[in-house]
C-alpha cells in the first residue's frame, strides 16, 4: 500500500466515477483503476462496487475512507512540519533557573520566547547553580539561567546583566530612615545570609564585599531560598546584602536601602552546552540578543 494507491482510491470514492476521478487526478482511467485493484489485493477486501450504471462503496469501503484521507494529510503537512523543527519553531526547549530568576526582568525573556514560538513546549526547573551544571552536561536541561560565572570547557555562558547589591533591613531599623547605607556602617549588624551550601558563589560574594569594606560579617542564620532570607529580615532576626531585585518580593517590614561604599554587583547569566546548535536553543539565544534585559531601579522612599 502506498499513497498513491490512497489518492486514487479517495478520488474515485469521493467522485463515485472513475472517469471523473481519472480527470481530476491528471491521469488516464486504467493506470488508476489498477491502482485500487491493486490495493484491495493488498488489503484483501472489495472496497468499491463497480457496475455500468454505478459505482458505490462497500462496507469496507466506507471505513477505510476516512483513514486514508487522514494518512493523505498526514504525508502532505509531513514536510512542512520537518521544515518548521529544523527551523525550531516546534520542538522542546528545558530551561534551568535559580529561585531569585523570578524577582527579576529574566521572566519577560522566557515569555518573549514563547510569545514568538508558540509550537515549542517550555520546560522550567528550579534548580541550583550546581545543579544546573550537572544537568546541562548529562544533557537533561538546554539552558540555565545563573547567578554566577562558571568555567567548564564544555559550557558557554552570556552574560545577561548585571544588577547593584542592596541591604535589606526591618522596617524599624534605624537605617530605613536613610535614603542609602554606606556598606562599613553595617559592621556592627547581625547578618542572615545565603546559605553557604546552597548558594556558595552568592555566600563568597557577601562576605568578600564586607571584607573590603573592612570588617567580616557577624553571620547569624544561613537560608535558602532568598524569600527566606527576606523573610528572616522581616522578623527582625538581622539584616542581608542582597540583589537588587529583590525588592520585588515585596514582603511587609522590610525596607531595601541602596548601598554606597562598594562597587559589588550581582551577575547573571546564560549557561548552554558548548557545540549544541539545536534551532530551539539558537532561537532562545537570539530573543534574548533582540531583547536585551535590563533592570528598574530601586525606588527609595523620602526620609521619614
Amino acid at each position: 500500500m502506498d499513497l498513491r494507491q490512497l489518492a486514487c482510491f479517495v478520488a474515485v470514492a469521493e467522485e463515485l466515477n472513475f472517469s471523473r476521478a481519472a480527470q481530476r487526478m491528471h491521469r488516464s482511467q486504467p493506470p488508476l483503476s489498477r491502482q485500487i485493484a491493486r490495493l484491495e489485493d493488498e488489503l484483501r477486501v472489495r472496497l468499491l462496487d463497480r457496475s455500468p450504471q454505478a459505482v458505490t462503496l462497500t462496507a469496507a469501503g466506507h471505513g477505510f475512507l476516512p483513514e486514508a484521507r487522514r494518512i493523505l494529510a498526514l504525508a502532505a503537512a509531513a514536510p512542512e512540519a520537518a521544515r518548521r523543527a529544523a527551523r525550531g519553531e516546534t520542538g522542546s526547549l528545558r530551561i534551568g533557573f535559580v529561585g531569585s530568576t523570578i524577582y527579576t526582568s529574566v521572566p519577560a525573556l522566557v515569555g518573549r520566547f514563547r510569545q514568538l514560538y508558540p509550537g515549542v513546549d517550555v520546560t522550567l526547573f528550579q534548580l541550583t547553580v550546581a545543579k544546573q551544571v550537572d544537568m546541562l552536561l548529562s544533557n537533561d536541561i538546554d539552558v540555565g539561567l545563573i547567578r554566577q560565572s562558571i568555567s567548564n570547557p564544555h559550557l558557554r555562558t552570556l552574560s545577561l546583566f548585571k544588577e547593584p547589591f542592596v541591604v535589606a533591613l526591618p522596617a524599624h531599623h534605624p537605617f530605613a530612615a536613610l535614603p542609602a547605607v554606606k556598606l562599613s556602617k553595617l559592621a556592627d549588624e547581625n547578618f542572615v545570609s545565603f546559605s553557604r551550601q546552597e548558594a556558595p558563589a552568592i555566600y563568597e560574594h557577601m562576605r568578600l564585599m564586607c571584607e573590603a569594606a573592612g570588617f567580616s560579617p557577624r553571620i547569624v542564620l544561613e537560608a535558602h531560598p532568598m524569600s527566606t532570607v527576606i523573610g528572616l529580615v522581616a522578623s527582625g532576626a538581622g539584616v542581608a546584602i542582597v540583589p537588587q531585585s529583590m525588592h520585588r518580593l515585596n514582603i511587609l517590614n522590610v525596607a531595601y536601602r541602596k548601598l554606597t561604599g562598594t562597587r559589588a554587583s550581582s551577575e547573571f547569566f546564560l549557561a548552554w552546552r558548548r557545540g549544541d546548535e539545536s534551532a530551539t536553543l539558537q532561537n532562545f539565544l537570539k530573543v534574548e540578543k533582540a531583547n536585551p534585559i535590563s533592570e528598574d531601579p530601586l525606588e527609595v522612599p523620602p526620609p521619614r
